[in-house]
């Protein structure tokens, strides 16, 4: 065998294939993609869910937001049901969450469908004279 036929014959022998499935900028490769199956589109939200405002994982705007306002009254009424300086702490848990509910009306402030914000509205109005109503009650 001479020295011109071996780097040949190592070239007919050894074959390199590129198996990784996406490209250096992160798209799938062409020779990976499924052949026949058609790109997956996004489901349409369903009627009064909030529109583009739904999410991916199945809860809405809204559902966050109710969320949120469940948690704060939760947080107000389980004061009541403890004893001396705990009861405070419960208020003050509640005035967080609905700190945290104001901070999001602001940050989404012109991306809200109508209702989306709306229902913001409504729910900080109720939890802010709730809060009222039991921070000024007497205490037992």
């Amino acid at each position: 065998m001479t020295m011109s036929e071996d780097p040949k014959k190592a070239a007919e022998e050894i074959k390199v294939t590129d198996r990784r499935s996406f490209t250096t900028a992160g798209d799938r490769r062409t020779p990976d993609q499924p052949k026949g199956e058609p790109p997956r589109k996004r489901p349409a939200p369903a009627p009064g869910s909030g529109g583009e405002g739904a999410e991916a994982h199945g809860v809405s705007f809204d559902e966050f937001a109710r969320y949120l306002a469940q948690v704060a009254l939760h947080q107000m009424g389980s004061g009541s049901e403890r004893e001396g300086g705990e009861s405070s702490q419960g208020l003050e848990e509640a005035r967080q969450t609905i700190q945290i509910l104001t901070m999001l009306k602001e940050k989404t402030r012109g991306n809200l469908a109508p209702q989306e914000s709306q229902t913001l509205d409504d729910l900080l109005y109720h939890l802010k004279i709730e809060f009222t109503r039991r921070a000024a009650a007497p205490r037992r």
